[in-house]
């Protein structure tokens, strides 16, 4: 099981010049998960681990009351990982070094699809320069992001000058 969040960076690029990439090699180190429980569940091949867990694959780390892990008519491949929480949260270095932190009440990534959607209170964070909304969605075969609010609230995305001088 590969979780790809390591090319979450990439939306970042998609928006704005000062983003910069994930850590490249993320994707290819071994999944820990430590909760307080877990609970396998073999008919509907669905694995949820609660109280505390901490997921950490190379340098992704996600914080969350609950992870839930979808293996699709027992596919390989095709899983499908939830975190939940008030917020879950997650963070990453960058190849150059540079600290990756987002956080949202539920996170929800498809291995297959490589698409990942951060739902209610969504927030992207590197250096300052922010993307907020209710949900931020992205593709990334595609490299589209799309962040929309939610009731009266509107996106919100904030690009820090000086880091874009830089570039």
């Amino acid at each position: 099981m590969k979780v790809s969040f390591a090319k979450l960076g990439l939306l970042l690029l998609c928006l704005a010049s000062p983003w910069s990439w994930a850590k490249s090699n993320d994707t290819e180190q071994p999944i820990v998960i430590h909760s307080n429980n877990q609970q396998v569940d073999m008919k509907t091949n669905t694995v949820t681990f609660s109280g505390k867990v901490v997921l950490t694959q190379g340098s992704i780390k996600i914080h969350a009351d609950r992870i839930v892990v979808i293996r699709p008519k027992g596919k390989e491949g095709q899983e499908i990982i939830e975190a939940y929480g008030k917020p879950a949260t997650f963070q990453q270095t960058t190849d150059d070094g540079k600290p990756l932190n987002g956080k949202a009440n539920k996170l929800r990534y498809e291995i297959a699809k490589e698409f990942l959607t951060m739902t209610t209170n969504a927030e992207l964070n590197q250096e300052g320069s922010v993307i907020k909304g209710d949900s931020i969605s992205y593709s990334i075969v595609q490299q589209k992001l799309v962040a929309k609010s939610g009731g009266q609230e509107r996106v919100t995305t904030i690009i820090q000058p000086n880091k874009i001088n830089q570039k």
